[in-house]
This record gives structure tokens, C-alpha cells and sequence, in this order.
């Protein structure tokens, strides 16, 4: 054999011979200290426990929710009429940004500030907080703790999730608060159609083209279906595929899972400990 072999083999065989040395070492130094690493994980199991015994119950219950679409409905019509109402001045509410901006109104702050009022939720919000009871504190740890909304892309299906400390106000508080968006989307909807169509009225009186009339006519057509269907419509921008029913499993704690981490947090503190007192003893 090469001598530089036999010395790099020597070497490695000096390296693991090091290596079980000090697993070994390790391991008799826990054995020793065995008393020490048990006490520390008891103790984080009984903190846990504590924690997990006396936390205040979380429910949370979710809505399932779809945004209403009209393939060659109005919407459609108001698509390809864009580009005219555009010219005439008209804003149309159904153009291809009215589905996003459905989905975005259910993260708004102005729609959360006035659930938060209309349900008069601050009281409970800020119940414990040394923090002045603001109506933007409120609102703040609604939308932080409260509220939770996701989107699937493959399904396009929205959940809208509410997290309370009783079952049936969390399902009943989901279901409003989908409810409430549906209706400021329907009542933006009325009031932009309407405004159009007064608009496109007097515009209409103004002029003497035919061509500009008769494409005015078209659009006042459209922002009239838009009308009727915010008012005959039960659900106007959402439709509810799946509504909030009262949890019966908690969301929160989890105390199973509270008591494994508490163990496993006491557990690494005492070898921590051990380890940490051999290092100061030498």
C-alpha cells in the first residue's frame, strides 16, 4: 500500500474512532443526568397542559362562495360595448374587472370596518387589549384573527372562514359577513347603472346622429339588464355553494399537539441544560 494512503487511512480511522467516542461520552453524560432531562420534560408537559386546559376555546366556521358569472348575459354584451361606453364617458360595472373586484371587496378594509360596526364587535375584539379601544385597533385584529380568506385556482371557489369563540356566532358572523359584501357589491351595481343611465339620456337628447343614439340605446339596454338583475337577483355577486354551518371540533387549542410540543420543548431545554453545565464545569 501507498504510504499516503495507509497515513489518510489511519487518519479516518482515528477520525471515527473520535467520533463514536464522543457519541458515547454524550450518551453516558445524558444517562447521568437523566434525572434533570425528565423533570424538564415533565415540566414542559404540565405547562403545556396548563396552557392548553385553561386557553380560551376557538371555533371557526367557513362559507364557500362563488363569483357569480353571465356568459352572454349583460356582462357579455357590456364587454363588447366597452370600448364605446368608454368614448360616451359611461363607466359599465360589468366589464372583465367585475369579478376581481368582487373577490377584492371581500379583503377590503372599508367592508371589514363596517361589519366590525354593524355587528358591534369591538367590545369583544379588544376584550383584554391595554390599548385604547379604537375602531381601527378593532378592525386591525378582525382582519389579523378573526377573518381568513382563500382562493383556489383550479376551482375558483372562495373560503371565507371566521374564527369565534362560539360555534353558532361564528357560523352566523361568516355568513353575514359574505352577505354584507353581496349587498354593498349589488348596491355600487344600482347606483352606477342608474347614474349611467341618466347620463346616457340626457346624451342621447343632446345629439343628432343616428349611429351615436343607437349605440347609446345599446348601452342604456345593457346598464338596464344590469339593474333589473341587482334587483331581482337573491345573490347578485356570490353565489353560496356552501354555507356556514355551528363547528363542533375546536380550532384552537389543540391540546394534543400543544402537550407533544411541550414535551419535546422540555426535553431539548434539559439536554440543552446538560450540555450547557459540562461546558461551564470545564
Amino acid at each position: 500500500m501507498d504510504p499516503a494512503d495507509a497515513m489518510m487511512s489511519a487518519d479516518r480511522t482515528a477520525q471515527s474512532a473520535d467520533s463514536t467516542v464522543d457519541v458515547r461520552s454524550m450518551w453516558n453524560l445524558l444517562r447521568e443526568n437523566l434525572a434533570l432531562i425528565a423533570g424538564t420534560t415533565l415540566a414542559g408537559i404540565l405547562i403545556a397542559t396548563a396552557i392548553a386546559l385553561t386557553a380560551t376555546p376557538i371555533f371557526r366556521a367557513e362559507v364557500v362562495v362563488a363569483e357569480v358569472e353571465e356568459p352572454g348575459g349583460p356582462l357579455a354584451l357590456a364587454g363588447q360595448l366597452g370600448g364605446l361606453a368608454s368614448l360616451a364617458g359611461v363607466n359599465l360595472g360589468g366589464l372583465d374587472g367585475g369579478a376581481r373586484r368582487a373577490a377584492a371587496t371581500l379583503r377590503s378594509r372599508s367592508l371589514a370596518e363596517e361589519f366590525v360596526r354593524k355587528h358591534q364587535l369591538l367590545p369583544e375584539l379588544l376584550r383584554g387589549s391595554s390599548k385604547p379601544p379604537t375602531l381601527w385597533l378593532g378592525v386591525e385584529r378582525f382582519r389579523r384573527k378573526v377573518l381568513s380568506i382563500r382562493e383556489d385556482s383550479r376551482t375558483q371557489l372562495i373560503t371565507v372562514g371566521v374564527a369565534w369563540t362560539d360555534p353558532a356566532d361564528a357560523a352566523r358572523l361568516a355568513n353575514s359577513y359574505v352577505s354584507m359584501a353581496d349587498e354593498l357589491l349589488r348596491a355600487r351595481a344600482i347606483e352606477d347603472a342608474t347614474r349611467n343611465i341618466e347620463y346616457l339620456n340626457r346624451q342621447i337628447a343632446a345629439t343628432t346622429v343616428v349611429e351615436v343614439q343607437r349605440v347609446m340605446y345599446k348601452l342604456v339596454e345593457t346598464e338596464t339588464k344590469t339593474l333589473m338583475l341587482a334587483n331581482a337577483r337573491r345573490e347578485y355577486a356570490f353565489t353560496v355553494v356552501d354555507p356556514a354551518v355551528p363547528p363542533e371540533l375546536r380550532h384552537y387549542p389543540r391540546r394534543t399537539a400543544m402537550v407533544v410540543i411541550g414535551a419535546i420543548a422540555g426535553l431539548l431545554l434539559g439536554i440543552a441544560a446538560v450540555v450547557l453545565r459540562r461546558s461551564i464545569a470545564r
